[in-house]
């Protein structure tokens, strides 16, 4: 009994030997990387075979007895492989030039017509049309420096101890409806060397979540897909290799851009899968290279019997450093989606107005969160990553940086409990000239929610003091919801009482320009706050002692005001559709949108509170917008006006719509460029600034590309007393203008570029002036890019 006892463990154990998965990874015989999506034929039979994941990772079930495998992959040499009682294996492959450089010669090409059946799947297919889903995703990005010298790999090896330069993992859960409400939230958050990061690695940081839409967005830059309507006349496309999987047929179709057609077009691999026409892997790059070097890498997975969803994304982003020796700086994402729900019930109101959330607990999770969501284990320079740069963090107080990248873009510089206001630091204007100062403001290191501050500073051309004081408290982070109370003595331009002309922090180069001012005394108590997801309300009321500093603007003196009490309520309200807010510790930040961006204000004036001697209603509104069309550019927009009921002192008017200077040749967007600043005074007004920008579709010649840009622009103005010494737009105000960009491209560490644009615009119309060459103006601008 013993014996057959014996005899049935042995015969099940060999069984099961015999019966054992074969699993293994294939890598890059050169650079000992793993390669995604390897096809795998068992047996020289093509109907049989896996492909490898993202992670060059594959299993085969052997249901039968595997004596040889075929590895191939598009730029590598096949390998062959006999299989003698291994169950896992190593596999390199060596690379071998690209096949993409092969052109199509034949009359009717295969791939046109799978291509075509894609297309007509597209949308189908697009898991961003599924009604709704959650799922969980576990993210990584490993950054490492390539050293071409051994001296350098040396120190760098003695530095890190074999680590990597920086390892980033996060694990975050998103919901979504569709067509694009979504919310993602960020439940763990890890990087080496940081106690508190602020930013985490997301899924899309660079791809889009599929490879559907019209146009795949690279470093902000909108190259064609090749599954899109219209693509079978830009791209040329090759069917490579058929794989069989049950029933479906995966075909491997090869894609670049057609030659001499000029667009920004993608290069590399659709695995499409015949089961609904829908993409299971793909592999794409720019076709014509951009200064730093990108890879993305996608894989799908079918659900339910009934959805294609992404399974893994991944990216890889080299930059070739400036040393002499062509060392590299590489990245590597990879994110892997799991817990996919399609069934749940997700309603609107669960949505916030953020788009990217980030627990209060994050970075504190422990090691058993990590063990739960991780894919796998930590590999062993992944853990020597995190022993030697958390050291080098606690030494070097790495968090101390992250404070200052938060509080850059807000134009403040931390220093210990206080913020140092770079706004009210650097200043100049045609007026004051320099004006040397500073603002101090608490920050949140001695209150959490509150601040206590002020600025002051002497102009050196007014040769006046500046000052104010203001104290705010934060009621709601999330919704943004604040009051805050100000006093100042201050200057201020003439025709800024309402919406600035611009968005920015710093006001723009157009502050530079402003030469008339009127001095203020001003307190004001104001309030904000987000409602409705897009919509944000600003409440203020205000009372200003106001000394206009010339007497401009009035044919009789006796009406020139030497100082008025102004008192007045205003709401604000700015509607962004489908805004893109991400949360940092301290303030949300706006990624923007593409939909019309509205702002309206109302102000309304009182003569009869706190000595106001000005009873009048005031309204303003803008819309602004940048979107792309396909194969044709960049729009943009913006549409402005105001309407005031009475005729007011010259400072609460609507003027400096301009910005001609002979002596600033600086184009600034959304201003008049053949207007000087103050040409005209306006009771009512409307605005219209539009521009399109072609990008490099129009010319291009190797690495000279310039970006063409016309612009046109219109203004129409009235003023009902006519004693006022102004110019009013009572016709219309036309000029257009032609510009280029990256006219000349300076390269910046060889990440992107620096670029120096230059434009002629030209005045016509009811305002064309006597001299042909006044109508003309120069303007130059700087800017970046990755191309």
């Amino acid at each position: 009994m013993k014996k057959l006892l014996f005899l049935c463990l042995a015969f099940i154990v060999s069984s099961l030997s015999a019966q054992a998965d074969l699993s293994g990874i294939i890598i890059n015989e050169e650079t000992r990387e793993p390669l995604a999506f390897v096809n795998i034929i068992i047996n020289h039979n093509t109907k049989t075979g896996v492909i490898t994941d993202i992670d060059g990772m594959f299993t085969i079930k052997q249901n039968e007895k595997i004596n040889t495998i075929t590895c191939s992959y598009l730029g590598f040499e096949t390998k062959t492989l006999q299989i003698s009682g291994h169950n896992y294996l190593r596999i390199s492959l060596s690379p071998k030039e690209d096949q993409l450089e092969e052109v199509i010669l034949s009359a009717k090409n295969p791939a046109h017509a799978i291509i075509e059946k894609v297309i007509a799947k597209r949308e189908e297919n697009n898991p961003n049309n599924i009604k709704s889903f959650q799922y969980t995703s576990y993210n990584k990005t490993i950054f490492d420096y390539v050293a071409k010298d051994k001296k350098t790999d040396s120190v760098m090896n003695s530095v890190f101890k074999g680590g990597h330069l920086t390892v980033m993992e996060s694990v975050t859960q998103k919901k979504f409806i569709a067509p694009n409400l979504s919310e993602e939230t960020v439940i763990g958050n890890k990087v080496s060397g940081f106690k508190n990061p602020y930013f985490a690695t997301l899924a899309t940081d660079m791809q889009p979540f599929s490879f559907y839409d019209e146009n795949i967005k690279l470093l902000e830059i909108p190259f064609l897909n090749p599954i899109s309507n219209g693509a079978l006349k830009k791209y040329e496309f090759r069917l490579t290799e058929t794989l069989y999987k049950g029933e479906d047929k995966i075909h491997l179709i090869l894609f670049k851009p057609i030659p001499n057609k000029n667009f920004e077009g993608l290069k590399g691999v659709l695995y499409i899968n015949t089961n609904n026409y829908a993409l299971q892997n793909v592999i794409a790059e720019p076709a014509n290279g951009l200064k730093m070097d990108l890879k993305i890498q996608q894989q799908y997975q079918f659900l339910e019997n009934k959805y294609w969803f992404p399974e893994q994304l991944n990216y890889e982003l080299q930059v070739h450093t400036v040393s002499e020796d062509g060392d590299i700086l590489k990245v590597n994402g990879k994110s892997y989606i799991n817990e996919v729900d399609f069934n749940s019930e997700i309603k609107k109101k669960e949505f916030s107005a953020l788009s990217v959330k980030i627990e209060e607990q994050a970075a504190k999770r422990d090691s058993l969160f990590w063990t739960q969501y991780r894919v796998d284990p930590l590999r062993n320079r992944e853990a020597i990553t995190y022993q030697v740069m958390d050291s080098l963090g606690e030494k070097y107080k790495f968090d101390r940086i992250l404070s200052y990248m938060e509080k850059l873009p807000q134009g403040r510089i931390p220093v210990k409990f206080i913020d140092i206001d770079l706004s009210k630091t650097f200043i100049y204007n045609q007026f004051e000239g320099y004006r040397l100062g500073t603002g101090l403001y608490t920050n949140e290191k001695l209150f959490k929610d509150s601040s206590l501050g002020g600025f002051f500073g002497y102009g050196l051309q007014d040769n006046r003091w500046k000052y104010g004081v203001e104290a705010k408290h934060i009621i709601n982070r999330e919704n943004e919801f604040f009051i805050k109370t100000s006093y100042q003595n201050n200057v201020k331009e003439i025709g800024s009482y309402g919406l600035p002309i611009s968005n920015q922090i710093f006001g723009g180069l157009r502050d530079f320009m402003a030469s008339k001012m009127d001095h203020l005394q001003q307190y004001k108590v104001e309030t904000g706050f987000r409602i409705f997801k897009y919509l944000k309300v600003n409440v203020s009321s205000q009372h200003d002692k106001i000394s206009p500093l010339e007497n401009y603007g009035f044919e009789t003196p006796e009406l020139i005001p030497n100082e008025y009490q102004h008192t007045a309520a205003s709401v604000r309200l700015r509607y962004a559709f489908r805004e893109k807010l991400v949360q940092t510790p301290h303030q949300n930040v706006s990624l923007g949108t593409s939909y019309p961006v509205f702002t309206l204000n109302y102000t309304k004036g009182f003569d009869n509170i706190l000595e106001g001697e000005l009873d009048y209603q005031k309204i303003e509104f803008r819309a602004e917008q940048d979107f792309f069309l396909r194969n044709f550019g960049e729009t943009s927009y913006r549409l402005q006006g105001g309407y005031i009921n009475k005729v007011l002192p010259n400072g609460l008017m609507f003027t400096g719509e301009g910005s001609y200077d002979p002596d600033i040749l600086f184009l600034i967007e959304n201003t008049f460029q053949t207007q000087t600043l103050y040409e005209f005074l306006s009771q009512e007004y409307v605005d219209l600034f539009l521009s399109h920008n072609f990008g490099s579709l129009l010319f291009k010649k190797g690495d000279f590309n310039p970006e063409i840009i016309i612009h046109h622009n219109f203004g129409w103005g009235n003023l009902d007393d006519h004693t006022l010494n102004f110019k009013t737009k009572k016709n219309i105000y036309l000029e257009a203008g032609l510009q280029l960009g990256r006219l000349i491209k300076i390269n910046y560490f060889n990440m992107g570029y620096f670029s120096l644009n230059a434009g002629v615009f030209y005045r016509y119309g009811a305002y064309h002036l006597d001299s042909f060459d006044d109508n003309f103006a120069f303007k130059i601008g700087l800017g970046f890019s990755f191309n």
